[in-house]
């Protein structure tokens, strides 16, 4: 049977997903990807010069979406910790494949794009306990603050994707991640020392 060219590359790119997310970017195989595909091994590679390219084909959309994500869409002000819960879970369950390749893939890759998404949730932690406690701002000298809050919350996410739970599963733990680092801000910092 041919395909069209727009086909062949959807094939290539879903049998890449898959063999991405089972093995990881340094076990990845493109003849796999090619045998899991239906498509001859020199087809693949007339799409993509290497395997490398093809793991950024999979890879680079993603990253868009979730620059866009926790860019543009994440603000914390005045959304509710429910709404956020929410919208990260939805988050979670849309691109869980896309976040388990990025989380085995190409190591530089991938502490590129963590450190890309500590800094910019560091930025919206830090909008969120400056709305709750203005004065705490100069209050904190600590540079590290909100990036080892970030990095904390990034590190537990990831471990929670691992386990190939049920989407259901994966929801409450979201949850439970989001109110422990995010929920009852006022609360957080209410015993925080302001004295001088």
């Amino acid at each position: 049977m041919q395909y069209l060219k727009k086909e062949i590359r959807e094939k290539i790119l879903a049998s890449a997903v898959q063999e991405f997310k089972e093995q990881g970017f340094a076990d990845a195989s493109i003849r796999n990807i090619a045998n899991n595909a239906e498509i001859s091994l020199g087809n693949v590679y007339r799409y993509y010069a290497n395997k490398e390219a093809l793991y950024f084909a999979v890879v680079n959309p993603f990253m868009e979406s979730v620059r866009q994500f926790i860019g543009n869409d994440f603000p914390f002000e005045e959304k509710s910790m429910k709404e956020i819960s929410e919208m990260v879970i939805e988050f979670i369950t849309t691109y869980h494949d896309e976040l388990l390749i990025i989380q085995k893939g190409n190591t530089v890759h991938y502490d590129t794009f963590v450190n890309y998404i500590i800094e910019v949730i560091a930025g919206q932690i830090r909008q969120m306990v400056r709305s709750v406690f203005p004065e705490i701002g100069a209050k904190i000298e600590n540079p590290d603050f909100y990036p080892a809050i970030a990095e904390g919350f990034l590190t537990s996410f990831f471990k929670i994707l691992k386990n190939g739970d049920p989407t259901e599963v994966l929801e409450r733990k979201a949850r439970e991640l989001m109110t422990f680092y995010f929920g009852h801000m006022k609360d957080r910092f209410r015993h925080f020392d302001l004295a001088e």
